[in-house]
């Protein structure tokens, strides 16, 4: 019963939390500092990340017993379960500290392109896994799902802010964009959660094969 209730309040909880994402808080020059602000919005997305676990850790499903599957290719999903979260972390921080003047947009930009195929080689990985539960590759779906949306909504954010194109709806589609982030680094993290636990060592005997052709 407790579980329940507390997975019922991190859903609402992180709901509120996506929502303040997309709503752009804090506001530019709300806080006086741009660090202060930086900071501010990059906890906002912690805060959206923490809840996404906590909301995981305490589902129903999460206390079946979960399918297990070998690690063996390369690059392993274990290492990619811990680049995938702080690759969309990163970009989120690029975001940010862009949209509050502590850099340009270039660097967003350019590191966008990594963090996307990072997430969705990791995503992709997971499907086609053999021996992963339908949980898993629904989380890895998922997150497949909203990083393409990402990258969408992105370069509608940027034709928004640099080249001010578009009216309203591409401003929502800028708001969009940022909500959106949040989403990719919460799915990043249930998916790298889901991952630790479902995967088993490869043997050191056993030949490597590229990841996502093992049987």
């Amino acid at each position: 019963m407790i579980s329940t209730s507390i997975h019922l309040l991190a859903a609402v909880l992180a709901l509120a939390t996506l929502a303040a994402a997309g709503a752009g808080l804090p506001a530019a020059g709300s806080l006086g500092s741009p660090g202060l602000e930086t900071g501010a919005a990059l906890a906002l997305h912690l805060q959206f990340a923490a809840l996404s676990l906590v909301w995981l850790v305490t589902a129903p499903f999460w206390r079946r017993e979960q399918a297990r599957f070998r690690d063996s290719g390369w690059p392993s999903l274990r290492a990619m379960a811990w680049f995938a979260p702080l690759a969309a972390l990163a970009q989120i921080a690029l975001g940010a500290a862009c949209r509050y003047g502590l850099t340009g947009v270039i660097p967003h930009v350019t590191w966008a392109f990594a963090a996307a195929i990072l997430l969705l080689m990791f995503g992709s990985f997971v499907l086609t896994q053999a021996g992963a539960g339908l949980a898993l590759k629904r989380a890895a779906a998922a997150m497949i799902a909203i990083t393409g949306l990402q990258v969408v909504l992105g370069v509608m954010a940027l034709l928004y802010r640099v080249a001010r194109v578009g009216g309203g709806w591409m401003e929502w589609a800028s708001h969009a964009h940022m909500a959106a982030g949040a989403g990719v680094l919460g799915l990043a993290v249930v998916l790298a959660a889901f991952v630790f636990r479902c995967i088993e060592p490869a043997s050191r005997t056993e030949p490597l094969a590229s990841n996502g052709t093992n049987p």
